[in-house]
Order: C-alpha cells, then sequence, then structure tokens
C-alpha cells in the first residue's frame, strides 16, 4: 500500500500543473465552439477526471526521471537496454506465482493488479464519453494501442518493456467496459453525444 501512496504522491505535481492547462484550453474551446449552445456539466467533468487520470499514469510510465547535476537538468538513464525486455508471454505471472508462493505478496498487486488496474479507468471512461467507444472491440483494441505505445517508449527509459504488461493493462481495459456497460443506465447523463 505504501508504494501505491509512494505513486499517487509522485503524480500530485503532474496534476497540478495540467489542471490549469486543461481547464484553459478546454473553457477556450467551448467558449469558441459551443456559443449557445448547453454544456453538459456532467460530461465536462468526466473529461477533466480522465484527462487528469492519463497525466498521472503518463507521469508513471513514461516521463523520465529527472535529476539536477551540476545545477543542469538531467534525465535519468535513458537509452536502449535489451536487458529490460520481456517478449515471452505469462513470464511474469509466473514469475509472480513463485514470488507470492515464497511470501512476496505485495509483487501480486503491483504488478499484476496494478496493471489491471490501471487501465480499467480508461476502458470506463471511453465508452462512458465518446459514442464510438461503446463498441467493446474498439474500446478494447484502444487500450491495446495505448498499452503498446506506453511499453514502446519504455524501451528507451530505465523501466521494464514487458509483453506480460499490454496483456495486463489490456484486460483491465476490457473489465472497464464491462464496469462501464453494468452502469451505463445510470450514466446516461454522462454520455455525450459524441
Amino acid at each position: 500500500m505504501e508504494q501505491i501512496i509512494g505513486y499517487i504522491f509522485d503524480m500530485l505535481p503532474f496534476l497540478l500543473v495540467m489542471l490549469p492547462i486543461y481547464v484553459l484550453v478546454r473553457g477556450i474551446y467551448l467558449f469558441r465552439n459551443k456559443k449557445g449552445q448547453s454544456i453538459q456539466l456532467l460530461r465536462e467533468f468526466g473529461l477533466l477526471l480522465f484527462v487528469l487520470y492519463l497525466t498521472g499514469v503518463a507521469s508513471q510510465t513514461i516521463v523520465p526521471e529527472f535529476v539536477i547535476i551540476n545545477d543542469q537538468l538531467q534525465a535519468v538513464d535513458l537509452g536502449f537496454n535489451p536487458d529490460r525486455i520481456n517478449l515471452e508471454p505469462f513470464n511474469k505471472i509466473i514469475e509472480t506465482q513463485i514470488l507470492v508462493e515464497n511470501g512476496n505478496i505485495s509483487y501480486l498487486f503491483i504488478e499484476v493488479f496494478g496493471n489491471i488496474c490501471m487501465f480499467i479507468p480508461i476502458g470506463f471512461f471511453l465508452p462512458l464519453l465518446w459514442k464510438r467507444f461503446k463498441n467493446p472491440f474498439l474500446t478494447v483494441i484502444v487500450c491495446l494501442l495505448i498499452s503498446f505505445g506506453i511499453e514502446t517508449i519504455q524501451l528507451i527509459l530505465p523501466r521494464g518493456t514487458d509483453v506480460d504488461d499490454i496483456i495486463l493493462n489490456t484486460s483491465g481495459g476490457l473489465i472497464g467496459y464491462i464496469l462501464y456497460s453494468v452502469q451505463k443506465s445510470r450514466l446516461k447523463n454522462i454520455t455525450s453525444q459524441v
């Protein structure tokens, strides 16, 4: 749980920077394009939450870590390292099972459940906010592509690139879509006309 709280605190500076930027850009867009039209406040709030969520995910998965060395801002350990790549499906899941059997349950929460849970909001928000994503296949494909993009960018970051992350993230997107489907009658007011 400490590690999850640490991730949330690491996200906060990015969220605090993104919040006014998004509100300003979205406000200008609405002012220019929605004159005389009603604005769905629940949908706007959902869009804000979604953008902040994606910002938080990006801050923890694709934004490099920076440090100040000799009064210069430098990215930490950028570069391709083939030792950080796993292309063997279910390898992480098998490793996790072995670690859990040996008493290290925290690895299960971070590496397996964390990767699944990270994409549940994406699978939920996409069909909630845009009609075209009411198609479960399209939503799952977009989750797969987002995960693939993250893992590809991580090839040059000091993080591992793992096919299991793509499998787990995409599964999380599917779970998010299922949760949306179960709750969609209650969420009609938020769904966009787009």
